[in-house]
Order: C-alpha cells, then structure tokens, then sequence
C-alpha cells in the first residue's frame, strides 16, 4: 500500500501535544530534549502545561508543532516500519515533511522554524494585518474579490486549501471591506484567530530574516519526495531548498493542488501526523474517494497497525 504523510502547520496546535507520546515512547523523550537542549525552551512544559495564549504564540506555535510532527513520524517508523512515498505540510508543516525526509536536521529544523516564527511574529507586530477564510468561491472569483477590496493596500489570498475554501490575507481594513462584499454577495467569510497577514507580501520583512538565517543551514538530498506548497510539486534538490522556503513566507500555500498531485501516484492511505484533523478534512473535501486517517496520540497506533497490515 502506497502511503503519503502529511503534517499540520498553525492553527492545529492543542495544550497537551505529544503528551501520551512521550509517555510511551523513547523516542518522543529523547527528541523533546533534545529540542529543548537545542533552543533552552522547556517543549514538555510548553506543549503539555501552558495555556492556549502561550501556545498560539507564534515563536512557540512553530517549533512546538514541529517537534511533534517529527516525533509521531518517528514512532511509525520504529513501531511499524513506515515509509511514505511522498510526503507534505501545510506551511509550517513543510518543514516538518522536510526535516522527516532528510532533507535538513532535526537540530537545524527546529532551530530555523523557531527563528521562523520570531520574525513572523516580529512582521505581524508592525503591520494591522489578519486572514480570512472564503467559504463558497472559486479562486478566480476570490482574486475578484481581493481586487475590489485592497483599495490600494495589501489583499491576496494566501491559502488555495480546497474547492470552496481559499484564505485570503493582507491589511485589516482591506479584510472588512472584503467581508462587506461577501455579506453582499451572501456567501461567507470567517475571520481566522491568527496574529498577522501571512503568506502575504506584509511578510515580506520576515522572508528577508529568513533568508539571512537560511544561509547557514545545510539542506540534504531527501530520502522521498517532499511536495513543496510554492509550486505543488517536489523539491527538485537540496539546491532549491532555500529559494522555495524564503518565497513560501510571503507566496500562498497551494494546498488544494500539492494534494491533487500526491493523488497521481494513488496511494491508499493518507495519514495526518500531529494535532487536531484540518488536513484530513481538507483531503476529504479535495478527494472524496480518499482514505484518510490520523495518527496525533498514542492510542491511534494500533489502528493504524490494524489497517497496515
């Protein structure tokens, strides 16, 4: 059976996160120190004590979720010998898919998204900028959309997740106006609880950071292919790596179409690795067909087990 991973990017973070994981699993304590040794944060009291505010920020929303992402890919492959043919992430979670194949270090990995998020963080901070879910419209009519409202700011969309949902993203005032224009329309728009205009060109002092740090992290061939969200296909190689990563913080997730793509190669099972469901969903809304399931605690492992077998 052909099987695809994919791993969740903000927004899916919960208090309580690998929790049952390092309960049970080696591996999950030996990376969660070691990811606390590499950054000085404390990533048990972060991810298992800290309130939903502390969690959400994010400089701890990034790495946090990154180390998780790597710990549930490590444990199927210690516990069931996994081995993708091809693997995603949604934003953040690219770097996770990316760290999973090899492509860089775990140390580098969650070293680069925790400067990641500070600069993001830092972005968000100097502009009024938020995102906004668009329920309903093809993307065409949601480029329409942000033409009408930008009125000389900044409006693109951001997120092409799947058929009826694209996240649009740039200046508050630009986004109520927006959402005027769907409440005229009658369809709907849904303000997301997020602390900036990201994949926006308002992140453009953020990509800048990013390249600079970017330039002393070594990337590696990966082990399986790694769709990337700028053009919805691999890495071509280690080379590009940097390049796709800088433009990814400023250019929209396609989602919607990296899914289509891992489609091609027919796999039989797609499983989200880390918190909360987003992504399953999406794929359920891209592919109908699709068997989609979740491996985000220590529980899942012998259904999955059961349905690998």
């Amino acid at each position: 059976m052909g099987l695809v991973s994919v791993f969740p990017g903000q927004g899916s973070q919960m208090p309580g996160m690998g929790k049952t994981w390092h309960e049970e699993f080696a591996v999950a304590r030996e990376l969660f120190e070691l990811a606390s040794d590499s950054l000085g944060i404390d990533f048990k009291k972060l991810c298992f004590e800290a309130d939903e505010n502390e969690l959400a920020k994010t400089e701890n929303t990034q790495p946090s979720l990154f180390l998780v992402g790597c710990i549930g890919f490590k444990i199927l492959e210690q516990e069931l010998g996994f081995k993708p043919i091809a693997v995603a992430g949604h934003s953040l979670g690219e770097y996770v898919a990316l760290a999973n194949a090899g492509a860089i270090s775990f140390e580098d990995g969650i070293k680069t998204v925790r400067r990641r998020g500070e600069l993001m963080a830092l972005a968000a901070g100097g502009s009024r900028g938020g995102m906004m879910a668009v329920l309903g419209m093809t993307p065409p009519e949601v480029d329409l959309l942000c033409t009408e409202a930008r009125n000389g700011e900044v409006l693109v969309p951001a997120n092409f997740n799947a058929p009826g949902q694209v996240v649009i993203s740039g200046d508050a005032a630009s986004l109520d106006r927006a959402q005027e224009i769907l409440r005229s329309k009658k369809k709907k728009g849904i303000r997301l609880k997020v602390s900036g205009a990201f994949h926006s060109p308002l992140m453009e002092k953020a990509a800048t950071g990013l390249a600079d740090f970017l330039a002393g992290i070594n990337f590696n061939s990966s082990r399986f292919p790694v769709i990337s969200n700028l053009e919805a296909k691999p890495y071509p190689g280690p080379d590009s790596a940097r390049d796709l990563l800088i433009k990814q913080v400023t250019s929209p997730v396609r989602w919607e179409e990296s899914v289509r793509y891992l489609n091609e190669s027919n796999p039989g099972l797609f499983i989200e690795i880390g918190p909360g469901q987003v992504l399953s969903g999406l794929i359920r809304r891209i592919l109908p067909e699709a068997k989609v399931c979740n491996f985000c605690d220590a529980r899942d492992l012998n259904q999955l087990a059961a349905i690998l077998s």
